[in-house]
C-alpha cells in the first residue's frame, strides 16, 4: 500500500499544442535533463527505451551553469526537455527560447499559485518566458536567484513521485508505441520513492527537535516533509558569498541553539564550515542536494535522497 501523502505541486509544461502527430520511434527520440536528480528521474521512465541527455554534469552546479557545445547541440535536437525552471537553471531560459515549435519543454516547478498545467504552442511559449522572468525577476544575465521560492523540490519524494508521473505522460504522448513499457517504470520508480522515503523518515526521527546549519537555503522540502526543524541557513546560493555578518550571526545560532552539526556541500569551499564550527562543539558532516558525487541514472535519485539521510542519522549518532 502507498503511504506518501503530498500535496499538489503546480506543474507547467510549456510545448507544442497536442496535435495529432506520427509516432516517435524511441531511437530517434531525443530527450534532455537538466540537472542530475531530474536526469535520474526522467532515466527511471525512460529505462531501457532511451537514454536522456544530462546537461550538469559531474559536480557542477546549475547555479550560474555554463553550457558546453555538445550540450547546446543536445538542446538543438531535442524532442523533450525537463528541466526545474528558471528559479534554479537560469542558463536555460535564454537556450530554451531559441527551440522549435515541435520540443516539449516541461517545466517542473510552478509557483503554488499557478496550480495549473499548459500545454501551448511555441508562440505562446516564448510569451510565458518573458511573464515568467517579470513574475520571478530574473533575466538572462540574473544569477540564480530563488526569490523567496525554494526549487529544490526534488528533495521531498511525493514531488518525485509527481514529477515521474509527469514524466511519464509526456514520454507516452511522444513515445505512444512505448506506452506499457513507460507505465511499467513509472509504477516501479513509484514502488522504489515509497521505499527510500520510509527509509529516510526511519534515518531522520531522532532529530526532528534538532536545529542543523547548512550552507545555503536548499532544504525547505526535505525538512518539511520529513518533520525536521528548518535548517539554518549560512546563505541563500553558493553564488552569494556569505559576509562575516552572516557569519557571526549563524555562529550565534550554533551556540544559541546547541547545534549538534554543520553540513558542508561538495560546491562550497570548507573554510566556511571552519569559520562556523570555531571554537564550538558542533561537528561536521556533508550533504550533497545534487548528487555531485553519484554517477548519472536512475540509481542517482533513491541513493542522493538516502545519503541525505544517513548524513543526518550519522550525526545523531556521533554527538548522542
Amino acid at each position: 500500500m502507498r503511504t506518501i501523502h503530498f500535496r499538489r505541486f503546480g506543474l507547467a509544461v510549456l510545448s507544442a499544442c497536442l496535435l495529432s502527430v506520427p509516432a516517435a520511434a524511441a531511437d530517434t527520440v531525443g530527450v534532455v535533463a537538466s540537472i542530475k536528480p531530474v536526469h535520474s528521474l526522467v532515466s527511471m521512465v525512460l529505462d531501457g527505451i532511451t537514454e536522456p541527455h544530462l546537461i550538469v554534469k559531474g559536480a557542477a552546479s546549475p547555479h550560474g551553469h555554463a553550457m558546453r557545445p555538445s550540450d547546446a547541440q543536445a538542446l538543438a535536437k531535442a524532442d523533450a526537455v525537463f528541466w526545474i525552471g528558471p528559479e534554479l537553471e537560469t542558463f536555460l531560459v535564454k537556450p530554451l527560447r531559441t527551440l522549435p515549435a515541435s520540443a516539449r519543454v516541461v517545466r517542473l516547478m510552478e509557483d503554488d499559485d499557478a496550480h495549473q498545467e499548459h500545454e501551448k504552442g511555441h508562440s505562446e511559449h516564448q510569451e510565458t518566458k518573458h511573464e515568467d522572468e517579470g513574475k520571478h525577476g530574473h533575466s538572462d544575465q540574473d544569477g540564480h536567484d530563488h526569490n523567496g521560492v525554494d526549487p529544490h523540490i526534488w528533495l521531498n519524494p511525493a514531488h518525485a513521485v509527481e514529477m515521474i508521473e509527469h514524466i511519464a505522460e509526456v514520454m507516452t504522448d511522444i513515445l505512444p508505441a512505448e506506452a506499457e513499457r513507460i507505465a511499467s517504470n513509472r509504477d516501479a520508480a513509484i514502488d522504489q520513492m515509497i521505499d527510500v522515503d520510509a527509509e529516510v523518515r526511519r534515518l531522520v526521527a531522532p532529530m526532528q527537535d534538532d536545529h542543523l546549519v547548512v550552507l545555503h537555503e536548499a532544504y525547505g522540502h526535505f525538512t518539511e516533509h520529513y518533520g525536521l526543524q528548518p535548517f539554518v541557513a549560512l546563505s541563500v546560493t553558493p553564488e552569494h558569498k556569505p559576509t562575516p555578518g552572516n557569519i557571526r550571526k549563524v555562529r550565534k545560532k550554533i551556540l544559541d541553539l546547541g547545534v549538534r552539526c554543520v553540513f558542508a556541500e561538495p560546491q562550497f569551499p570548507d573554510t566556511f564550515v571552519r569559520l562556523l564550527t570555531e571554537n564550538t562543539s558542533a561537528q561536521t558532516g556533508v550533504i550533497d542536494p545534487l548528487g555531485a558525487q553519484l554517477i548519472p541514472g536512475p540509481d542517482l535519485y533513491p541513493q542522493l535522497l538516502r545519503l541525505v539521510g544517513f548524513a543526518i542519522r550519522s550525526c545523531y549518532e556521533e554527538t548522542s
